[in-house]
């Protein structure tokens, strides 16, 4: 038996005893840890070996031997555990610990920044596990912020100051409305060695074109001179600049769908590339070949423990714990929110008297009254869809419909504030003889829409420029575009042409109770003061490039 199991048999031992020394029976104690009497007798002679505990047998039926513990169980659980997150074996923590409170504690507290052999390393506690980072696809903000690590594109948008910047290109312009030409850096590598080729661009830009609805207004895209390219448009487009500097316009090599496990494992030119990503963690390590500054981070490591779900807040960005009181390094009002959305598929949405009903009743201070306390410290009341708008004006309550006796709502899985808020609207719903059906779904049926259902629950965080971003990700959502019943074809012309009133628009979707605010999140990152340069982003992270940690024993401030 491996050491680490007969540690786990003792510790079960100790804590069924309390500790103190006892007459008992081979037979007790072989029910009590599920094993056969004679399994029970090696067990017990190698923690004797070990100096863990003495057992003085007595011979014969009904007789009862002596149990003594000559070493504290809870010590040796805890150099245990402290030894399995060493090894970032978080499963076998849970199945020796199992309560999640104490494992969320000794996780949080074990999460400090460290020096392997010279090298700068964090590692964060998260709930869920990335098993696609592939560009171009369904992908939640924390996908979204992990590709700006991984990949370049021909620009890049600055996150704090919502401007378009220099990328993969060093220079661009316009040569006429339909024509973008772009001057290319060179020596730019892939992480798997070699250089960036201009086929690269095209083939990663054409491919957006077929996979991504903002970028099919692409006509073609060629190189006329080495380090040159020229983008070619069906109409259009002012928003083109920041349009390649979004996430999905990464530069991958055009060989990707021969190299394995892409999706999880993909290829860029970031200042990071992936080293292992697997169910219970993803570690990203420096680029050393990187065009742009090298990052002062050597590695980072996301450790997925999805047994701590409940446990956390999906806006909490846990960090290098120095187990102080108030560990918060910047919080900060999301730019999004928590929403409903009326399925216009849907008999019941396509009723105004329902949706009106539904959006006075389901109000968001109504909603948060009957929260835990434990969410109210995080949601605010929404009601548009920036904390600055104010939307909805359903102030006092309609009558129900009489014929109104059930509604299905629809959320992604892996994400307990869905579910959490549901339950509050079943409870609630329920006191008006409505039956409220929750249904689950992956995140890629979410994304499309592609169930039946009466409302959708969902959340969305913008980044800057807002007035570019708040339409290009809700465009980019096709179940938005299946529960309006529109292509939004005339809204893109105009957003294109950096006409559009975003706010009118979002404002008109609030009043005609099809998208209907709730919540807004506060998002918090979590960890030690030392940690110099994590400025936190609109998704809840920070850009691992750039921060770095300042000795604690450093007398200088």
């Amino acid at each position: 038996m491996s050491t680490s199991r007969l540690q786990t048999q003792f510790v079960r031992l100790w804590q069924h005893f309390q500790g103190q020394d006892s007459e008992t029976t081979l037979q007790h104690i072989a029910d009590m840890l599920f094993c056969s009497r004679r399994h029970v007798r090696t067990l017990l002679n190698n923690m004797q070996k070990n100096g863990w505990i003495s057992w003085q047998a007595e011979s014969g039926r009904g007789k009862r031997s002596t149990l003594i513990f000559h070493i504290n169980g809870l010590e040796l659980q805890q150099a245990q555990a402290e030894h399995l997150l060493k090894e970032e074996s978080i499963e076998k923590l849970v199945a020796l610990v199992g309560d999640k409170e104490t494992i969320r504690q000794m996780v949080l507290s074990e999460l400090e920044r460290s020096y392997r052999q010279g090298k700068n390393l964090l590692r964060i506690i998260y709930y869920r596990d990335f098993p696609n980072l592939m560009p171009g696809t369904p992908m939640r903000r924390s996908e979204v912020h992990l590709m700006s690590q991984i990949f370049n594109g021909l620009t890049h948008i600055n996150e704090e100051k919502g401007e378009v910047e220099n990328g993969i290109a060093h220079y661009w312009q316009a040569i006429n409305e339909t024509h973008w030409r772009f001057y290319l850096r060179p020596a730019i590598n892939f992480h798997h060695g070699r250089e960036m080729l201009v086929e690269d661009i095209i083939s990663s830009l054409l491919r957006l074109k077929e996979c991504w609805p903002l970028f099919s207004h692409l006509h073609s895209v060629s190189s006329p001179r080495p380090y040159v390219i020229d983008i070619h448009l069906n109409e259009p487009d002012l928003q083109l600049p920041l349009l390649l500097g979004s996430p999905h316009a990464a530069i991958i090599p055009k060989e990707w769908k021969n190299i394995p496990s892409f999706n999880k494992r993909p290829i860029g030119t970031g200042p990071y590339f992936v080293e292992k990503n697997i169910p219970q963690k993803l570690t990203i390590t420096a680029f050393d070949r990187y065009f742009g500054y090298r990052a002062l981070l050597d590695e980072v490591t996301i450790w997925v423990v999805p047994e701590l779900a409940e446990q956390m807040v999906c806006t909490t960005l846990k960090m290098d714990s120095d187990n102080k009181a108030n560990d918060s390094l910047e919080s900060r009002m999301e730019e999004g929110c928590y929403f409903l959305l009326m399925d216009q598929r849907s008999k019941a949405s396509q009723r105004d008297d329902v949706r009106k009903w539904i959006c006075s009743f389901l109000n968001p201070i109504t909603l948060l009254a009957h929260c835990e306390s434990f969410y109210q410290r995080h949601w605010a009341p929404a009601y548009g869809l920036l904390l600055h708008w104010h939307h909805c004006r359903i102030f006092t309550p309609s009558q129900k419909p009489a014929d109104l006796h059930e509604l299905t709502i629809t959320f992604y899985d892996k994400h307990h504030e869905f579910y959490a808020i549901s339950q509050i609207m079943k409870q609630l719903l329920k006191t008006q003889g409505v039956e409220l059906i929750i249904q689950t779904v992956d995140y890629d049926q979410w994304f499309e829409g592609a169930v039946e259902s009466d409302i959708w629950l969902a959340t969305v965080n913008f980044f800057k420029p807002l007035e570019f971003s708040i339409f290009a990700t809700l465009y980019e959502l096709p179940l938005l575009r299946r529960c309006l019943g529109s292509t939004l074809s005339d809204e893109l012309t105009l957003w294109h042409q950096q006409k559009f009133n975003v706010e009118a628009w979002c404002e008109k979707l609030v009043e005609s109770q099809i998208f209907h605010p709730i919540f807004h999140h506060w998002l918090e990152l979590q960890g030690q003061k030392t940690m110099r340069g994590a400025r936190m982003n609109t998704f809840g992270w920070f850009d691992f490039q750039s921060a770095w940690f300042k000795p604690a024993d450093d007398a200088i401030n």
